[in-house]
């Protein structure tokens, strides 16, 4: 059977620019659940953020974290971007995780270390929504959770995230001093 060109979705387009200016957006945290703290879902800790901004008019960012409990250094930490388009819908802009552990499934080791995922036009251009494994970058910016909260933070320009995460402002013994 054909198909009918004009019931086809919109393929989503942004340029790399674009993907960046979405991410240098200021944003402060409207929402989060639950209020405090935690909730305990699949052996993680987990919690949502709904981040409001004055520059955008019907679109809206949102937080998704998520921390193993048994391996406290495997976590994810994301942002969300919720077009009213009707191209784009919710797309995953970056995502910080934390190490994995298993280091044989990819030639460059990055399941053993901390390492960012990144969404691309190109991936945006050939219908996905989330930073694909093969677009990734190894850091040694952040090796902890607390590290790479304040971090991610300050990467994505979320201002207020002291109020509701007291803990990524807490240095560890042997961090380095500015």
């Amino acid at each position: 059977m054909p198909y009918n060109i004009a019931t086809l979705p919109e393929r989503p387009t942004m340029t790399e620019q674009e993907i960046q200016n979405l991410l240098d957006i200021p944003k402060t945290i409207g929402e989060k659940t639950p209020a405090r703290g935690y909730k305990e879902e699949n052996n993680q800790k987990r919690c949502d953020l709904e981040l409001e901004t004055n520059s955008l008019d019907n679109e809206k960012f949102s937080v998704f974290i998520r921390r193993h409990n048994t391996y406290i250094e495997n976590f994810s930490i994301g942002l969300r971007y919720h077009s009213s388009g009707k191209a784009l819908k919710v797309i995953t802009l970056v995502r910080y995780n934390g190490a994995h552990g298993e280091s044989s499934l990819h030639p460059d080791g990055h399941y053993a270390l901390p390492h960012i995922h990144r969404i691309t036009a190109q991936e945006l251009a050939s219908g996905s929504s989330h930073p694909q494994e093969r677009h990734r970058e190894i850091t040694n910016r952040y090796s902890t959770f607390e590290q790479a909260l304040r971090i991610f933070f300050e990467d994505v320009g979320v201002t207020n995230y002291a109020e509701f995460f007291p803990e990524a402002l807490q240095p560890r013994l042997f961090d380095e001093h500015s």
